[in-house]
C-alpha cells in the first residue's frame, strides 16, 4: 500500500487548531473533520450545524457578482454542508462584516439575496452580527440543520470495491469562472449558462437526502475544493484510495467545448476546479439500478459514475500514459502555488 501524503495546507492547519482543542464532550456525536458538526440533542435527530465565509477579494469578485447574489451564495455554500451529512436546513445566523465607507444600500441588496435565497430553501434567518470592516465585505452564515441518527452520512465509510458517483456533470462552475475572469461573458447561451453555475450554485439537498434516507452511500461530501481534494478527504478518513479513469469522467459537455476555445485541459476545470457544489458519494455496486431508480422517481438526473474505491491511498487518475496522483490538488486557501 503506498503511503498517504504529509498533511499540509489547509487540511494541516486544521489539524493542528484541533490538537489544541480540548475533546468535544459526549453530546457531540460528531465534531471537526467533517463537513458539519452533529449534537445529539433530544429526540431521533441529530442536530448539524456548519459555518463558511465569503470575503470579497477570495470567494467574491463585485465586478461580475451582484450584492444579491453574495447573499444567495452565501446560504447556498452552507446548504451545500448538511446536503452532505443527509441533512434537512432549518435556521441560520449572519455576521456581515461591511466597510463603513461603503453605502449601507448595498448590505441591505446583500440582504435582500440572503432573505430570497432562505425562503426558497425553507430557512429561517434569526440573528447575528454587523461590524465595520476594513474595506472588504465579509460574510459569515452559520447554518443549523437535522437530519435522523440512523441516517447521518460522513467523509468516513467507503469500502474498497464500492464505485464513485457526482450527482452532476464536473467543471461548469470553475469555467465561468474562467469566463469571467477573462471578460468573455456574453449573451452564448452556453457562456450564460456557465457563468451561473458559478454565480448561483444549487445546493444538493434532495439528492442528499435520498442517499441517507435509502441508505445508498457509505460516504459524501460535496465539492467545493475540487474532485481531487474533496475526493482526497473521503479517502483519508476511510482508509482506503480512489482510481478515476479519465476517458469517463464525466465533464460537462459545455466545459469541453470552452476548454477547446480557451485552450485550457478540461479534466483541470472538472477536477481541481472547485464550487461546483455538487454531491460526491461512494456506493456498493449492488445497489447501483435503485439508486438510478430512487433518484428517477424522485425528477433528479441519475447519479454519474466518476471512478471506484481501490486499496491504497490517495486519488489516482487513470490516463492512457498511465495513472497519476492528483490527491490534493483542488483549491487550498494556503497553498502557495495558487
Amino acid at each position: 500500500m503506498p503511503p498517504e501524503k504529509p498533511l499540509s495546507g489547509e487540511t494541516a492547519l486544521i489539524a493542528a487548531l484541533q490538537r489544541l482543542f480540548e475533546p468535544p464532550p459526549p453530546a457531540v456525536a460528531l465534531g471537526i473533520g467533517d463537513d458539519c458538526a452533529a449534537l445529539a440533542v433530544a429526540g431521533e435527530d441529530f442536530l448539524l450545524w456548519t459555518v463558511d465565509t465569503l470575503i470579497e477579494g477570495v470567494h467574491f469578485d463585485l465586478a461580475y457578482f451582484s450584492l444579491p447574489q453574495v447573499g444567495r451564495k452565501a446560504l447556498a455554500v452552507n446548504l451545500s454542508d448538511v446536503a452532505a451529512m443527509g441533512g434537512e436546513p432549518l435556521y441560520t445566523l449572519l455576521s456581515l462584516g461591511w466597510p463603513r465607507e461603503r453605502d449601507v444600500a448595498g448590505a441591505l441588496a446583500l440582504g435582500e439575496g440572503l432573505a430570497q435565497a432562505a425562503k426558497e430553501y425553507g430557512v429561517a434567518v434569526i440573528g447575528g452580527d454587523t461590524v465595520a470592516s476594513p474595506g472588504r465585505v465579509m460574510v459569515t452564515l452559520s447554518l443549523l440543520g437535522r437530519v435522523p441518527r440512523g441516517e447521518m452520512l460522513r467523509r468516513q465509510g467507503a469500502r474498497v470495491g464500492d464505485r464513485v458517483y457526482v450527482t452532476g456533470p464536473l467543471g461548469e462552475a470553475a469555467a465561468g469562472l474562467e469566463i469571467l475572469k477573462r471578460g468573455l461573458a456574453s449573451e452564448a447561451e452556453m457562456h450564460r449558462a456557465l457563468v451561473e453555475a458559478h454565480l448561483n450554485p444549487r445546493p444538493q439537498l434532495q439528492a442528499g437526502r435520498i442517499l441517507a434516507r435509502q441508505k445508498f452511500a457509505t460516504a459524501l461530501i460535496d465539492l467545493s475544493d475540487g474532485v481531487a481534494t474533496d475526493l482526497g478527504y473521503i479517502c483519508r478518513a476511510s482508509g482506503v484510495g480512489a482510481r478515476l479513469p479519465a476517458a469517463t469522467a464525466p465533464v460537462s459537455p459545455r466545459v469541453k467545448t470552452l476548454a477547446a476555445n480557451l485552450g485550457l485541459d478540461p479534466l483541470d476545470l472538472a477536477l481541481k476546479g472547485g464550487e461546483d457544489y455538487q454531491l460526491l458519494f461512494t456506493s456498493p455496486a449492488e445497489k447501483a439500478p435503485a439508486l438510478f431508480a430512487a433518484f428517477a422517481r424522485a425528477g433528479l438526473p441519475a447519479p454519474l459514475p466518476l471512478g471506484e474505491i481501490v486499496p491504497g491511498a490517495g486519488v489516482r487518475l487513470a490516463t492512457p500514459e498511465g495513472e497519476k496522483d492528483i490527491t490534493g490538488q483542488g483549491f487550498d486557501h494556503f497553498r502557495l502555488d495558487l
